[in-house]
C-alpha cells in the first residue's frame, strides 16, 4: 500500500509534469500544422477541402487530448482540495480533543 499513499508533492510534480506535456503537445501540433502547410500543393490537388479537412483533423485530434488532459487536471486538483479539506478538519477534531 506505500505507493497508494498520499503525497500532495508527487501530485504537484504529476501536475507539473502535465504542464509540460501540453507544451510539447502544443509544439507537436504546431509542427504538424507547418509541415501540412508545406505540402499544401498536394492537398490542393486532391480536391477543394482536402487542406482545410486535414487540418480540422489534426487540430480535433489533438483538442481531444487536451480535453482529455484537461479532465485528468481537474479530477485530480479536487482529490488534493478534498484531501486538504478532510485533513483540516481532522486536525480541528484533535485540536477540541
Amino acid at each position: 500500500m506505500e505507493g497508494m499513499r498520499y503525497d500532495q508533492a508527487k501530485m504537484m510534480d504529476h501536475v507539473a509534469a502535465q504542464a509540460g506535456l501540453v507544451s510539447h503537445l502544443n509544439g507537436l501540433q504546431e509542427q504538424a500544422l507547418q509541415v501540412l502547410a508545406q505540402t499544401q500543393d498536394f492537398w490542393s490537388d486532391k480536391g477543394a477541402n482536402a487542406y482545410a479537412e486535414a487540418q480540422r483533423s489534426i487540430t480535433q485530434a489533438y483538442q481531444q487530448v487536451f480535453e482529455t488532459i484537461q479532465r485528468h487536471g481537474g479530477a485530480q486538483g479536487g482529490a488534493v482540495q478534498n484531501t486538504d479539506m478532510g485533513d483540516a478538519a481532522n486536525a480541528a477534531r484533535f485540536v477540541g480533543i
